[in-house]
This record gives structure tokens, sequence and C-alpha cells, in this order.
């Protein structure tokens, strides 16, 4: 019963956070044609590309793996079952967290680019991206010290 509250945050967040990785994608593959053929002549841009698609594809599927998980455990009825919270809580806050750290390693160190506003906007997004992640590492802590101190 007390679990309720932080997961339904957790869904929140999710959702809110699976809607800015959609976008965050959608400007992105915009320039996806010209990025591969810079990356046929360029090693750096390959790796840029490269990176661009994992850390976008890591944070969709961690934002998207966090909802589902939020609400297995609300539709199951796992909420009152505390060892079950904690152990997905600390499985979910180390994935968030890793994928935190990857994104923002990446996107922090980007520079917005003159008249490309989609990039731009994707930039932005990526960054917004980055604070859900660290938000839904925060919001499973405290699922699982909810479930561990009340359970």
């Amino acid at each position: 019963m007390f679990t309720v509250p932080p997961l339904l945050s957790l869904v929140g967040v999710s959702g809110y956070g699976l809607w800015i990785s959609y976008n965050n994608i959608v400007r992105l593959q915009k320039y996806e044609a010209k990025s591969e053929k810079a990356a046929e002549w360029s090693n750096e841009a390959a790796e840029r590309l490269h990176t661009t698609r994992t850390t976008q594809g890591a944070a969709a599927i961690t934002i998207g793996l966090s909802l589902i998980t939020s609400l297995t455990l609300l539709f199951l009825n796992h909420a009152e079952q505390h060892q079950i919270v904690l152990s997905i809580s600390l499985i979910n806050t180390s994935i968030c967290l890793g994928a935190r750290f990857h994104m923002a390693d990446y996107w922090r160190q980007r520079t917005m680019v003159p008249f490309v506003q989609d990039y731009n906007e994707a930039i932005k997004g990526s960054n917004i991206a980055v604070n859900v992640l660290g938000l839904l590492g925060a919001g499973w802590i405290v699922t699982g010290l909810v479930g561990w101190f009340l359970g």
C-alpha cells in the first residue's frame, strides 16, 4: 500500500520520458541519411552516429522498462510484496542511472548548430531525457526504501 504512490509517480515520469525519447528519435532521424553518408568517409562521424543511436536507444528502452515494471507491480498487486519491490527497485535504479551516465557523457558535450533547428531541439530533448533518467533512478530508490522500511 505504501509503495503505490511512488509507483504511480514512476508511471507518470516514465510516460513523459517516453514522449521525450520518441520526439528526440524522430528529430534525429531527419539527419540520418546525411549522417550515414558522412560516416562512410569519416571514422569520427561513424563513431558519433553509433553513439547517437546507442544513447537514444538506451534511454528509450530504459524508460520503457521502468514504465512496464512499475505498471506490472501496480496491476499484479506486487506492490505489497516488499521483497519483489526492493529487488526490482535495485535493478531499475542501476539500469536507469547507468543509462543516464551513458547518455549524459555524450549529449552534454554536443553544441548547438546554427540553422539546424530539429537537431538543436534533439540536443535539448536529450538533456531532458538525461534528467528524466536521473529522476527515474531516484524514484526507484525511493520506491525501494519505502518497500524495505515499511515491508
